[in-house]
């Protein structure tokens, strides 16, 4: 075996989870974020957790607002999700540049794309600081599937997003 860096390692555990974070920008729009750092933490009550950059957008909206829609995108959004992984919501709006159709749930002011296979609406229950990373801790609420979607996945550590094969 040979040593490893944390980013050489990734690409030995994927597929990844990859969720869209969509979290409420200040002007009312919805912002969207790639993130694979994201757990299942428990089943009663229903708990998950995403760790975002400490200077991220993105956390500091769900940090400000305490709300928070997880979403695993579905096939169709494949290059969406890469662009949107590439720029910051604080300065640019994702939906609108990369054209992706939204749609609303149960009146919440967060809205999600329309291709998603799994949406779960969260209340953010705690952050915490974690090396480089901030942990948000949240409760879910509803968890909402379309199971004809196929979910993306992150592959060669976070280098492409596509749907995972059984085998």
């Amino acid at each position: 075996m040979k040593e490893l860096n944390i980013m050489e390692a990734t690409v030995y555990t994927s597929p990844n989870p990859l969720t869209l974070i969509c979290s409420q920008n200040k002007d009312g729009t919805t912002n969207l974020a790639p993130i694979c750092f994201f757990s299942y933490l428990s089943f009663n009550p229903p708990m998950v957790g995403f760790a975002a950059g400490k200077q991220s957008h993105t956390g500091k909206r769900v940090r400000e607002t305490g709300k928070v829609i997880i979403t695993v995108p579905g096939e169709s959004m494949a290059d969406a999700v890469m662009a949107c992984g590439s720029s910051t919501g604080a300065s640019k709006n994702k939906v609108s540049e990369n054209n992706i159709e939204m749609i609303s749930i149960d009146g919440r002011d967060i809205q999600i794309p329309a291709d998603t296979r799994l949406a779960m609406i969260a209340t953010l229950q705690q952050a915490t600081e974690v090396g480089d990373h901030i942990l948000h801790v949240c409760q879910v609420e509803k968890f909402l599937g379309n199971e004809n979607t196929k979910g993306l996945y992150a592959w060669k550590g976070f280098g492409k997003a596509a749907p995972a094969e059984e085998g």
